[in-house]
């Protein structure tokens, strides 16, 4: 028995080594593996930490905003024309919110709108007025109520690369539409506000296409359906070639350009009834200039100013002699003015003179005496007072006249057509815009009783 127990021992003395040593073999292996195993997983989180850099690095350079330009054109507009004069390097960076097209960035923008209109007597269209009928007229008298969408609008601003081969001229523009075109209210028409492209330097811009005429560049608060057209603001939109340029003078910027425009793109005046408009007829388009300034009125004060002095003239032609006269030019002469009193309160207006304004909404709608064969002059304009009761809420008023010489015009025609108004704007949020606006409107007639009306027009929008 001690002698197998002392060979037993022997034994163990001898294996116990060899058994701890291929023990602690194995545990070392087990080891490497899991060291490996660990440089693995962190070779593969050095990767994904790369890749989510170049990630993040490429979402911010896409949503940065496009850098800032001067410009004298108001507004940016997309390519014409193919691509090779376009460099696609010079591409802006696009927003969230914008589409990429090739070279070009496109931001969409617009609101529905809903109008609900009374009147407490009729105007010659309930929903697009320029004066109020006589009682004495067909039609005249009465009262009315509407409701429409039309106002609701689109738009599209374009903004492209650098044109090398044009100076290196950054390309942009505009489209932009509404609904205020006829039809019904279940379909109404669409129509063209703007489309035009531009091109812009460092301190001159070109305009081509249809926008703003460049005189008479304010318009009242009051009725967006017609902003008080015919009844002392000027200006609407047309086809046109505008050239502007600017630079700084002082304290503020003085910025001058001129326009040639379609003459006709209006009233579509055809005084013979031939077919052709009168101002195509003539062969020449109208001419528009401005001079205006931008900026402060005293050292350290924010722009507070801006003001303009503007002139345009045209011609219009007839094949066949009205009254006498084939050849009506038509000419004006105005001012516009816009002053901030106070971080709260804001005075605006224009005042002008001229002759045969028609197509350019003066006259209240009246160029030509048919009779006489003579054009009709004209004066007016109109001035606001405006105070942001909080910087949601507006509240302002003003008044505006359209006056033709009464002389000039016909028996039963207009001869004058103002208004008293006032109106209130609350911003319910920043997409949600509702309003009211109220005006007294009266129309004078040679001959006939005048009109008088009471309009009132609240409105709901929602902007995007």
């Amino acid at each position: 028995m001690t002698r197998w127990m002392g060979l037993l021992l022997v034994l163990w003395t001898a294996v116990a080594p060899v058994t701890a040593q291929s023990s602690g073999t194995e545990e070392s292996g087990r080891i490497a593996v899991l060291e490996q195993r660990v440089r693995d997983l962190e070779r593969q989180n050095r990767e994904i930490l790369r890749a989510l850099e170049q990630l993040q690095a490429s979402v911010s350079a896409s949503t940065q905003p496009a850098s800032s330009h001067a410009s004298a054109a108001r507004n940016q507009a997309p390519p014409a024309g193919a691509g090779r004069t376009h460099e696609r390097r010079g591409a802006p960076p696009a927003h969230r919110r914008d589409i990429v097209a090739d070279h070009s960035r496109i931001r969409l923008y617009g609101f529905l709108r809903l109008d609900a209109i009374a009147d407490s007597s009729i105007p010659d269209k309930a929903q697009t007025p320029f004066f109020i009928r006589s009682p004495d007229a067909q039609g005249g008298g009465g009262a009315n109520l509407t409701l429409h969408p039309r106002l609701t609008r689109i738009g599209l601003r374009m903004e492209g690369p650098k044109v090398v081969r044009a100076g290196n001229a950054k390309i942009g523009g505009k489209l932009e539409v509404d609904f205020q075109n006829g039809g019904r209210e279940s379909r109404p028409v669409i129509r063209i506000r703007h489309a035009y492209l531009d091109l812009r330097w460092p301190n001159v811009s070109l305009l081509a296409g249809q926008t703003w005429d460049l005189v008479s560049p304010l318009y009242p608060s009051a009725n967006n359906d017609t902003l008080m057209w015919n009844a002392g603001n000027l200006g609407d939109r047309r086809p046109q070639v505008r050239l502007a340029g600017e630079r700084e003078i002082g304290e503020g910027t003085l910025a001058i350009a001129a326009a040639v425009g379609l003459t006709g793109a209006v009233d579509a005046q055809d005084l013979d009834g031939d077919g052709t408009r009168d101002g195509e007829r003539a062969v020449a388009p109208n001419v528009q200039v401005r001079m205006g300034y931008r900026g402060r009125l005293w050292r350290d004060a924010p722009d507070q100013l801006s003001a303009g002095l503007w002139g345009l003239y045209s011609w219009e032609e007839t094949d066949v002699p009205v009254a006498g006269s084939r050849s009506f030019d038509g000419q004006a002469v105005g001012a516009d003015m816009k002053l901030a009193l106070s971080s709260r309160v804001r005075l605006s207006g224009e005042g002008w003179w001229g002759r045969n304004l028609d197509d350019f909404r003066g006259g209240i709608n009246q160029g030509v005496n048919p009779v006489t064969g003579h054009t009709i002059e004209s004066a007016g304009g109109w001035a606001e007072l405006s105070f942001d009761l909080r910087p949601d809420h507006v509240v302002y008023g003003g008044y505006t006249i359209d006056d033709p010489r009464d002389g000039q015009v016909p028996a039963g025609a207009r001869v004058r057509n103002y208004a008293w108004y006032v109106g209130n704007r609350l911003r319910l949020g920043k997409p949600l815009l509702v309003g009211v606006d109220y005006l007294r409107w009266t129309t004078n007639f040679a001959g006939l009783a005048a009109g008088t009306d009471n309009r009132v027009n609240a409105y709901m929008q929602y902007e995007f």
